[in-house]
C-alpha cells in the first residue's frame, strides 16, 4: 500500500514538473516576441518589422507614414512623397470626421509595460545595462502609442462637444511637448558604440531605435498636420474662435490713429486697444439683451402660455418670470465674461483650465432654474396639492426638496471632478476607506439626519403644531435634515438637533380633532339649599349638552371597530361631567368637565367664556350664590378670678 502511494506521488511530481516546464517555455516563447522578433533577421528587414510594430492599427495606418519618412528617396522625389504623405493624413482626417476611434487596448498596454518593467529590474541587478536601455526605448514606444490613441480620441470627442479652437491648439501642443522632450542622444551614442556588434541583444537594441525614432518623425507629422489643418475637421466659428475675433481686433490696432497708442497699453498693461473695444461692446451687447431681449420674450411667452393653459388654478405667468428670470440674466453674465477671457487670455492652457469650471458653472445655474420652478409650483399650489392629497405631508416634501439639493450639489462636484479629469472610480473607492473616518468626525450630524427620518415616517409632529420636549414649548417652524426649529410664545426662536427631539417625550398639543378641556370647579355657600345646588348642577349639564361650542355625545363618529380606537387615535374628546364633588372649608364645591368642539385656543377662550357667563345665569337662576373664602372666629369670654 504504501510503495503505491509513493508510486501516485512520484506521477504526481512529474506531472507538475512537466507543467512548470512548458508554462516556462510560453514565457520565454512571449518574452523572445515582446523583446523583439528581430534577432534572427538581418538589418535589411528592419523596415518590415518597423511596419509589423504599427500594424496594430489598421484605420490610420502610420507604418506607411514611416516607410516615406524612412525611404532614401524622400529627397529626391520629394515632392512626389510629399503628395503620398498629404494623402496619408487626408484618411487621417477622413477617420476623425467619420468618428472613427483610435484602436488602443490599455489592458494588454499594461500588461506589457509591468511585463518590460520586470525585465528592466532583473537586469538591472545584474549589470546588464544595455538589455536594460532595449526595454527602456520599448515601454516608451508603447507610451507613445498611447498618447497618440488618446489625442486622436479627445479630438473626436472635442469635435463632437463642440469645444473651442484653444481646446484642439493645447492638445496638440501637449502631444508635441511631449515628443520634443523625449532626448535620444543618449541611446544614439549606445547604438553607435555597439555598430559594430551583431549579436542578437546589439540588433535588438538598435532596431528598437529605430522604431522609436521613426515612430516619433510620424506622429510629429501627424500632429503638426492636424494643427495646420484643423479646418477640416473642425469648422471655424465666427461667434466663439478667437481667430474671427481677432481679425477685427487686428484691423482696429492697425489703424493709423490708434496704433501708437494701442501698443503703449499692450507695453503697459498686455491689453490692446482692439481688445478693448471689443470688449466693451461685448459688455454692452449682452447688457441689452439682458436688460431689454429677455425680458420682452419672457413677457410675450408667459402671456401665450396663460393663456392657452387656462385649466391650471396657478398661473404660469407667476411662476416663469420668478424661475427664469434671475437664473437667465446669470447665464447671460458668465456667457460674456466666458467670451470676454477666451478674448484676453492667449494661452491655450489656461484657457482649457477654465472651462471645465464654465461648463459646472452652466450645468449648476440651469440645475437651479429647475429646482426653482418645481420649488416655486410646489409653493404656490401646494394648498390645492395637499387638498388633492390629505395623506401627503407637507415636511415631507420639504425633506424631499432639501434632499434633492443636496443630490444636485454631490451631481455637480461629481460632474466638475470629471471635467477635470479625475478618476471617479477611485474616488468612490477611496471614500470605502475614509468613509469610516468621515463617518467618526460626522456622527453626530449623521444622528440627526436619521433623527429627522424618524422624526418624520413617525409622525410626532409636524410644521405648524403646539409641543413641548422638555423645557421647549412652542410652535414648529420647521423639520431640517439636522435640526427642528421652533417658535415660543415669547415669539423667540429655538433650534433643537433632531437626534435629541427623537429620543425625547414630545408633548403635542395640536394632535387632536374635537375637543380642548374646560375644567372649573366652582363653590357654593353652605348657606345655599341642597335642592338648589342639585337642580343647578341638573341645569348646568343640560347648558353643555345643548351648547353649539361644546363636544358631545351628538358628534357623527364613525363607530366601526378598529384595532386601536378611533376617537384617540385621531383625538377626539366629548365628556361631559358635571357633579357635586366635596365639601370645601367654606364652600360645597360642583365639579364640571367638559370640551369644546374646536381645539384652537382662540376659539377655546371664547368658548369657555361663553360657559363661564351661562354658569353664572344658572346660579342666580336657582337661588345660589358663589362662596368667598371665608373664616369664622368664636371668641370666649374668660372670667377673671376675683
Amino acid at each position: 500500500m504504501q510503495k503505491t502511494q509513493k508510486h501516485i506521488l512520484f506521477q504526481i511530481i512529474i506531472f507538475l514538473t512537466l507543467c512548470l516546464t512548458l508554462h516556462a517555455e510560453g514565457i520565454l516563447t512571449e518574452n523572445n516576441l515582446l523583446t523583439g522578433q528581430l534577432n534572427s533577421q538581418t538589418t535589411s528587414k528592419i523596415q518590415t518589422q518597423v511596419d509589423d510594430t504599427i500594424q496594430e492599427v489598421d484605420p490610420y495606418d502610420l507604418g506607411f507614414i514611416i516607410n516615406l519618412i524612412q525611404n532614401k528617396n524622400l529627397k529626391l522625389q520629394a515632392d512626389t512623397q510629399i503628395e503620398k504623405i498629404d494623402a496619408a493624413m487626408e484618411k487621417i482626417i477622413a477617420n476623425i470626421n467619420n468618428e472613427i476611434t483610435y484602436p488602443f487596448d490599455n489592458t494588454k498596454y499594461k500588461q506589457q509595460v509591468k511585463f518590460l518593467n520586470s525585465k528592466i529590474n532583473i537586469n538591472s541587478k545584474y549589470d546588464n545595462n544595455l538589455a536594460v536601455s532595449r526595454d527602456i526605448l520599448k515601454i516608451i514606444i508603447l507610451e507613445n502609442k498611447k498618447i497618440f490613441a488618446k489625442t486622436i480620441n479627445a479630438i473626436i470627442d472635442g469635435k463632437n462637444s463642440f469645444k473651442d479652437r484653444k481646446y484642439f491648439i493645447f492638445l496638440l501642443d501637449n502631444s508635441i511637448e511631449e515628443l520634443n522632450d523625449l532626448h535620444l542622444e543618449k541611446y544614439k551614442k549606445i547604438a553607435s558604440d555597439i555598430s559594430l556588434n551583431n549579436n542578437s541583444l546589439s540588433l535588438d537594441f538598435r532596431n528598437s531605435l529605430d522604431i522609436l525614432e521613426a515612430q516619433i518623425k510620424a506622429n510629429l507629422l501627424v500632429y503638426n498636420y492636424l494643427k495646420s489643418n484643423m479646418q477640416k475637421y473642425r469648422p471655424s466659428n465666427f461667434i466663439l474662435d478667437e481667430l474671427s475675433l481677432k481679425y477685427i481686433i487686428d484691423k482696429i490696432d492697425s489703424n493709423s490713429y490708434i496704433k501708437n497708442i494701442s501698443e503703449i497699453f499692450y507695453y503697459y498693461f498686455h491689453i490692446s486697444i482692439g481688445k478693448i473695444v471689443i470688449l466693451f461692446l461685448i459688455m454692452i451687447l449682452f447688457y441689452f439683451i439682458n436688460t431689454k431681449i429677455l425680458p420682452f420674450f419672457t413677457k410675450l411667452f408667459s402671456r401665450k402660455l396663460v393663456k392657452k393653459i387656462k385649466t391650471l388654478n396657478i398661473s404660469f405667468l407667476d411662476i416663469l418670470p420668478e424661475s427664469f428670470s434671475f437664473t437667465l440674466s446669470i447665464i447671460v453674465y458668465v456667457f460674456a465674461l466666458q467670451v470676454s477671457l477666451f478674448l484676453l487670455i492667449d494661452k491655450a492652457q489656461t484657457v482649457n483650465q477654465l472651462i471645465p469650471w464654465f461648463n459646472t458653472v452652466y450645468l449648476a445655474l440651469f440645475s437651479y432654474m429647475l429646482y426653482r420652478i418645481l420649488n416655486n409650483y410646489i409653493n404656490l399650489s401646494s394648498d390645492k396639492i395637499f387638498t388633492d392629497y390629505p395623506n401627503m405631508r407637507k415636511e415631507m416634501v420639504d425633506f424631499l426638496l432639501r434632499i434633492l439639493k443636496v443630490v444636485i450639489l454631490i451631481f455637480l462636484l461629481l460632474f466638475l471632478l470629471v471635467q477635470l479629469n479625475f478618476d471617479i472610480k477611485a474616488i468612490i473607492a477611496s471614500l470605502g476607506i475614509g468613509g469610516i473616518a468621515i463617518a467618526l468626525a460626522a456622527k453626530d450630524t449623521l444622528s440627526n439626519f436619521f433623527g429627522s427620518l424618524n422624526i418624520i415616517t413617525d409622525n410626532s409632529f409636524s410644521q405648524g403644531d403646539w409641543i413641548e420636549a422638555g423645557n421647549v414649548e412652542g410652535t414648529v417652524v420647521d423639520i431640517r435634515m439636522r435640526t427642528t426649529r421652533i417658535r415660543t410664545f415669547a415669539n423667540a426662536m429655538i433650534t433643537v438637533p433632531n437626534a435629541q427631539l427623537a429620543n425625547m417625550s414630545i408633548l403635542n398639543w395640536s394632535k387632536r380633532v374635537i375637543g380642548r378641556r374646560i375644567k372649573m370647579s366652582l363653590g357654593m355657600t353652605y348657606s345655599c339649599k341642597m335642592s338648589d345646588i342639585e337642580n343647578l348642577v341638573l341645569d348646568i349639564r343640560e347648558m353643555l349638552q345643548e351648547h353649539p361650542l361644546i363636544a358631545t355625545s351628538k358628534l357623527n363618529i364613525d363607530k366601526k371597530p378598529y384595532l386601536l380606537k378611533k376617537e384617540d387615535l385621531m383625538g377626539i374628546k366629548n365628556n361631559i361631567l358635571v357633579y357635586i364633588d366635596e365639601y370645601a372649608n367654606s364652600s360645597i364645591n360642583i365639579f364640571v368637565y367638559c370640551f369644546s368642539r374646536s381645539p384652537d385656543w382662540a376659539d377655546w377662550l371664547e368658548t369657555k367664556q361663553d360657559v363661564i357667563i351661562k354658569i353664572s345665569e344658572l346660579v342666580e337662576k336657582n337661588n345660589c350664590s358663589f362662596a368667598f373664602p371665608t373664616q369664622t372666629i368664636h371668641l370666649e369670654k374668660e372670667e377673671l378670678d376675683k
